[in-house]
């Protein structure tokens, strides 16, 4: 039985596609048979810069996607570009788990990654409302501020370009209440995630890159002769094949499909808030991530649209639980925030690809086919110069050891996969009774 949510080429309900600035343009679907030096299945950010990378290095790239350019995770995310691992994880723990050379190149990447995600925002011209003011992780408990000036304290060490914060500074900056103290990296900002996704499938098409949308992949014969992706009845054959369909691979593939747990999230957008709370709320243009496991997070869009969400709780009305979850955390985070100031004008769901590690990790399917799976909420920078590496490693101009991460050569399925796909959606309530004990 799938537990991949069916691909939403319509985007209901999130607000990224209704305020979009980008044109969208879209491709045929794959029909007949393509050659290609290189496929590349998923048209997320990913999947988008693997096929960018290899092209600027002279490879015949095809891409093919289930649904449309950015319809999964890549265009429904909240548009944070944090230059931090998931939650608290610092550079010393991530060597630890893929050893010191992988470790210090992925956490180099990491702190570097959200100012190159808006130097190639500015090389493509991509109007995806990119806006590089500053991210914050605030403390919310003493456990967490224990743990988040571990981080501070790591990347300082690294010589970053950060700041510690007290409490005041955080209540400044952010205008939420509670916090204990934080720090904060100036390189990272926000962008309207699907516009981003849209302007890379229109930098990836300039490089020459053919997208297919609307192909869905029914499986991959690896051959003496090479990869074969099929379509139904369509076919591209190719030298390579990378494979970055993330959470929303499906049973098509089960080596992938379970190599991540599936999380399924929420995000909710107020109506736009007054010129007297965009004073007070946020004013800075900065963005905030947390370490609550129910969802502490928050932005402002060019509207002044106040941006939060969580893990979806999916028993019963779920839509309804995430609406009254999210008006009762904005208003915990933001006292100023009247009954009226909470009312949403839309809100949506999708999955998100998450490891055992919190790290992401490649995976070779053959010979010559590959995955790259695991973002773990940090997609918008690590999904992008992950996906640049990899690309150059798919165009032979760096080696598979140069590729920063894990690399699995024989199936690495998530333990108890199916039980951790369900309970990742009915564990909500936990998570919200974690989170008010102050344990997280």
């Amino acid at each position: 039985m799938s537990l991949a949510s069916p691909i939403d080429s319509e985007l209901q309900g999130v607000v990224w596609k209704r305020t979009l600035k980008e044109h969208v343009h879209r491709y045929p679907a794959l029909s007949g048979t393509e050659e290609a030096d290189l496929v590349v299945v998923g048209a997320g950010y990913c999947g988008l810069n693997i096929a960018i990378h290899a092209a600027k290095a002279g490879l015949s790239v095809a891409l093919v996607e289930a649904g449309i350019v950015g319809n999964g995770a890549s265009g429904r995310n909240g548009g944070y570009n944090v230059p931090q691992f998931p939650g608290a994880i610092t550079p010393s723990a991530v060597q630890a788990m893929i050893g010191r050379k992988k470790g210090e190149r992925l956490s180099a990447l990491v702190l570097d990654g959200a100012d190159a995600v808006f130097r190639q925002i500015e090389a493509y011209q991509i109007n995806c409302s990119a806006v590089q003011n500053g991210w914050v992780q605030p403390a919310h408990s003493e456990a967490s501020l224990g743990k988040v000036r571990r981080v501070f304290d790591e990347w300082k060490a690294w010589g970053a370009d950060i700041s510690w914060l007290s409490a005041a500074d955080v209540a400044d900056l952010v205008g939420a209440s509670g916090y204990l103290g934080g720090w904060s990296n100036p390189s990272g900002g926000t962008v309207n995630p699907y516009g981003l996704a849209i302007g890379l499938g229109r930098a990836a098409s300039q490089q020459g890159v053919r997208i297919f949308e609307r192909s869905p992949v029914d499986g991959i014969d690896d051959t003496p002769q090479g990869a074969v992706v099929r379509c139904g009845p369509n076919r591209v054959r190719a030298r390579r094949v990378i494979v970055a369909t993330n959470a929303y691979t499906g049973d098509f593939l089960p080596e992938v499909q379970r190599s991540v747990v599936p999380v399924y999230l929420y995000h909710a957008a107020t109506k736009p808030l007054s010129q007297k709370l965009r004073k007070e709320i946020l004013h800075s243009g900065l963005c905030f991530t947390d370490l609550r496991k129910s969802g502490g997070f928050g932005r402002l869009d060019d509207d002044g649209r106040l941006i939060s969400g969580g893990a979806v709780f999916a028993f019963g009305n779920k839509r309804a639980y995430g609406i009254a979850h999210a008006r009762k955390r904005m208003r915990l985070l933001f006292p100023q925030l009247t009954a009226a100031d909470v009312e949403f004008d839309d809100y949506w769901e999708g999955y998100c690809a998450v490891t055992d590690s919190y790290l992401p990790r490649m995976q070779r399917l053959g010979r010559e086919v590959f995955s790259v799976v695991g973002f773990s909420t940090r997609g918008v920078n690590l999904a992008q110069n992950l996906g640049r590496v990899v690309g150059e490693f798919a165009a032979g101009k760096l080696a598979l050891d140069d590729v920063p991460v894990e690399v699995a050569e024989t199936r690495r399925d998530v333990p108890f996969w199916r039980i951790k796909a369900r309970a990742a959606r009915l564990v909500f309530p936990y998570y919200q009774a974690k989170d008010r004990l102050g344990l997280s």
